[in-house]
């Protein structure tokens, strides 16, 4: 069985979900760390919470093309198992981390841009962080939609996805079955919604307090307030 042939992606699926979801991070070079392991341990707090309650939690993968060793843009190098080991494995969630260096992740991301594609095919969601929504939008999974992405390559991303809504506020947007974030700490937000989507308020909660941030920003639309309030921009 292929990964395209695998449960279709829809909300609704959550009826026939295992009772423990697989949630698989797309790992590639020179993604960003934080992007990766933010929403990564928001999983990790949140299975805590759901085993203290007797309930079913999350088993957190993370995969690449072609597997092994992959190094952050920071430089740490993680490891990966071989995304098509997953052939047989029912998807949750598939989640998309940015990169810093997107404009050369997507001149040479073609297999990537194609594991996107057919791996959101097989899950029940599909969520970005940061510029990892420029990933989605090229493998042609948002047009029409409402989407998030870093507020510094919101130029570049509206130049290059004229049929993409992007919502240059926004913290994180829901459209569906598809999830998009802002930049890098914006995923852990992203990843808390989640949580609170599946399993409830009070276990969110119980994650925001273990990992000492908000549960919801105090304003939870604007991205950049005066310390962020710079000339800053990434240029395509």
């Amino acid at each position: 069985m292929s990964i395209s042939e695998m449960n279709p992606r829809s909300e609704d699926a959550a009826a026939t979900a295992p009772s423990l979801r697989n949630v698989v991070f797309l790992a590639y070079p020179k993604m960003g760390l934080l992007d990766l392991s933010g929403a990564q341990t928001v999983f990790y707090a949140a299975n805590i919470a759901l085993v203290e309650r007797g309930l079913p939690g999350y088993a957190v993968r993370t995969v690449s093309v072609e597997g092994g060793p992959i190094q952050t843009a920071e430089g740490l190098v993680v490891e990966t198992e071989r995304l098509d080991r997953l052939a047989e494995t029912p998807i949750d969630t598939l989640l998309v981390p940015g990169t810093p260096n997107i404009r050369q992740t997507l001149a040479n991301g073609g297999p990537l841009v194609d594991a996107v594609r057919t791996t959101s095919a097989a899950a029940r969601r599909t969520a970005s962080v940061c510029s990892g929504t420029f990933l989605l939008a090229r493998a042609g999974l948002i047009d029409g939609l409402r989407v998030a992405t870093h507020w510094a390559m919101a130029d570049m991303f509206e130049r290059m996805f004229a049929q993409v809504t992007l919502d240059r506020e926004a913290i994180f947007v829901q459209q569906g079955s598809i999830w998009t974030s802002a930049g890098v700490s914006a995923g852990i937000d992203l990843a808390l919604a989640m949580v609170e989507h599946d399993a409830g308020r009070d276990v969110a909660m119980q994650v925001a307090r273990r990992l000492v941030v908000f549960y919801r920003r105090p304003d939870n639309r604007e991205q950049w307030g005066a310390l962020m309030n710079s000339q800053y921009s990434v240029s395509a």
